[in-house]
């Protein structure tokens, strides 16, 4: 499926998949980058005035708003392939809910990267001592602080930053799925499955973690 417009199937297209089959699409994607050989799919005029009509994207993507995870660039995606929501450490807030829940319910999106990556700075921030942060930052700083030592992180030990950052996205998908109603029905439906994992950044590669379908 490397051809321009055929690499990411929309929900209406024929070949539809299972949300394990458009795990792998998303993984064969991110492969092309890899190799050089990025398609560069859904980047034509064409592909635009279709989607003037709706998007039809079968993959939502929590990540990092750090501009070093240019979330479509590595995994060769074009316009309408991936719902993507963005903040400050990938986190569960009020506003990654609500529109996770709008991909779910409106979308039918079968399928949610929840993505953080090395060197997180809103990770490392939870490490900080002393530090004064605005009002927003130091409620997003806290919420992942408790989050990380809840799940037996303690961030007062700086030796844990490394795995902080790899395990903050299973953290935030576990959070995710008990704090809404409409993902925890939509995983245990198995209409959702839910993946955390890791960017590495260099050399780049991605570290796959355990899912969420069928089960919370």
């Amino acid at each position: 499926m490397a051809v321009n417009d055929q690499t990411y199937l929309d929900s209406d297209d024929k070949d539809y998949l299972d949300p394990p089959g458009i795990l792998n699409e998303l993984k064969r994607g991110l492969q092309r980058f890899l190799d050089g050989t990025s398609a560069h799919p859904h980047a034509t005029e064409a592909r635009r005035h279709q989607l003037l009509g709706g998007q039809h994207p079968q993959i939502a993507v929590l990540a990092c708003s750090d501009s070093r995870v240019p979330v479509e660039v590595i995994f060769d995606a074009g316009f309408g392939d991936l719902f993507v929501i963005r903040n400050a450490g990938n986190t569960n807030t009020f506003g990654s809910v609500g529109s996770i829940e709008y991909a779910i319910e409106d979308l039918k999106i079968r399928l949610l990267l929840v993505m953080s990556h090395q060197g997180c700075g809103a990770v490392k921030a939870a490490y900080l001592r002393n530090q004064a942060f605005s009002p927003s930052l130091t409620e997003l700083v806290n919420d992942i602080k408790g989050g990380l030592n809840q799940n037996g992180l303690d961030t007062n030990d700086e030796t844990s930053y490394e795995r902080a950052c790899v395990q903050h996205s299973m953290i935030t998908a576990q959070s995710l799925i008990q704090s809404s109603k409409i993902i925890k029905r939509a995983v245990l439906d198995k209409n959702l499955l839910v993946q955390p994992a890791f960017l590495h950044i260099d050399p780049l590669s991605i570290e796959w973690l355990d899912t969420f379908y069928g089960k919370t």
